[in-house]
């Protein structure tokens, strides 16, 4: 809807209420009675034993193999292949006796991987991830209102209570990137939410961004790190004090943190950084806790860290709620580095502590009026035809967009890609796209999804 010609030909009242006529269809598909039962299970679940906690991994994780053997075509196979008597496996040491999967056998599964017991509608979805490969997975509603629930759960850590009032700054384009006066954002009004363009931060508009934010006052700002981080480093050089009085945390996510960042954000704003780790999978999730620690939520998901260089770990997640497309013991290509073995936290929760989470480092892209744009993996969402994909800017004024091609890509792939780039990029930028065999990869052989070589910008690094 935000992209449409109704929403961005009509006046910033008509766009809020557009907005907020969306915000409460949603709500009411989203917090309804199932959404409520899940927000109190997942209170009293974060302060379960580790006892509590396993045996309900284990739980959980009967289920989701046993009916994917019996009810997915894809795990039918593969598991009867390798002569697996799921019956008799006792959970949860048994799942490392299952195959893992990756991206590539989850895109090349298709359908197969399906259920064929699965009730009501599905939504399909899509993601890029830190490969950069876009991937469609098909979702219930269950999935959607269970990870609402999750997200609430961390909301309510960084101290905001439903109603109350938040800022919100990541992906979505409520106003036109051709849009060269503020204001840069539009108030929700159905969900009390002020909502920021993150596509407009330049060090002009900055000032505007920051007083909306304090004349709003937030509870909590929701936010990707690129986007919260130049208002940060914007009012530190520029000696600017946050005016808000209320603001209790900001809560980013679908980014790196980076530990200099987050003290950036964390001086500007004075309030403490609360990052979430998550992806569309569902496979795994990492919260931070009031006293600024990392979580790997073990009542959400099932989590292997396989070992791999520099004290890194790589997750491999099997989901406890998608049994219409169940992911089971999924290479998520994320890592963490784990806290100290038996390390407990202050906050009195038994979730295992990672001291770092790794990956999705992207740079944000400089335009020529100076705005600085990050997390450009919707560009490439829900496009078809498409193996790998890269955003990379080695020159002022020009973005290049690398593209792995499939067998289906053709001329309205193409046309997509560019039309998606523009809506968010403008019209001042040149673009271009490139078909290429392969996405070259870091030093560490680590996939970066947008990579900014202009002089002066200052790459996203962890």
């Amino acid at each position: 809807m935000l992209g449409s010609f109704a929403y961005r030909h009509n006046p910033v009242w008509a766009q809020e209420l557009l907005i907020s006529v969306r915000s409460s269809l949603r709500g009411l598909m989203r917090e309804g009675r199932a959404f409520e039962a899940m927000a109190a299970e997942l209170h009293e679940s974060q302060w379960w034993s580790e006892r509590e906690l396993r045996d309900f991994q284990s739980r959980q994780l009967r289920m989701i193999v046993e009916s994917a053997a019996r009810d997915v075509p894809y795990y039918r196979d593969r598991y009867r292949a390798l002569e697996l008597d799921v019956a008799r496996l006792e959970f949860p040491e048994a799942v490392a006796k299952l195959p893992l999967i990756t991206k590539a056998d989850v895109r090349e599964g298709g359908k197969s991987l399906l259920s064929g017991r699965r009730r009501g509608p599905l939504f399909p979805g899509s993601t890029s991830g830190t490969t950069g490969a876009p991937l469609t997975l098909q979702q219930d509603l269950a999935v959607i209102t269970r990870e609402n629930a999750f997200i609430w759960r961390q909301l309510a850590w960084a101290g905001l209570r439903r109603g109350e009032r938040r800022a919100w700054m990541r992906g979505d384009m409520v106003v036109p990137a051709t849009q060269r006066k503020p204001p840069y954002w539009r108030l929700n009004r159905a969900e009390n939410m002020l909502m920021l363009s993150s596509y407009h931060l330049s060090e002009g508009a900055a000032p505007t961004y920051v007083e909306s934010l304090a004349r709003f006052d937030p509870v909590v700002i929701q936010a990707y790190p690129s986007s919260i981080g130049f208002l940060a480093t914007w009012m530190l050089n520029a000696g600017i004090r946050y005016g808000g009085r209320s603001l209790r945390g900001i809560v980013t996510s679908s980014e790196t943190l980076p530990g200099s960042r987050r003290r950036e954000i964390e001086d500007a704003f004075g309030c403490r950084v609360f990052d979430w780790y998550g992806q569309f999978e569902r496979v795994a999730a990492i919260g931070t806790c009031e006293h600024g620690r990392y979580h790997l939520l073990s009542d959400y998901s099932y989590v292997e860290l396989l070992p791999a260089e520099d004290g890194l770990f790589e997750l491999a997640g099997t989901g406890f709620n998608n049994l219409a497309m169940p992911l089971i013991r999924y290479r998520c290509g994320d890592y963490v580095r784990p806290a100290p073995a038996g390390e407990r936290c202050a906050c009195g929760r038994s979730f295992p502590l990672i001291d770092e989470v790794v990956g999705r480092a992207d740079d944000p892209v400089v335009l020529p009026d100076g705005r600085s744009i990050g997390r450009l993996d919707h560009v490439f969402k829900g496009v078809g035809g498409i193996l790998e994909a890269q955003i990379r800017q080695e020159r002022p004024g020009t973005v290049t967009l690398l593209v792995v091609p499939s067998a289906t890509y053709g001329e309205r792939t193409r046309d997509t890609l560019l039309a998606n780039a523009r809506e968010r990029l403008g019209d001042e930028i040149a673009l271009e796209l490139l078909t290429v065999p392969a996405i070259p990869r870091t030093r560490n052989g680590k996939f970066k999804g947008v990579v900014c070589n202009v002089p002066g910008a200052v790459p996203n690094v962890s």
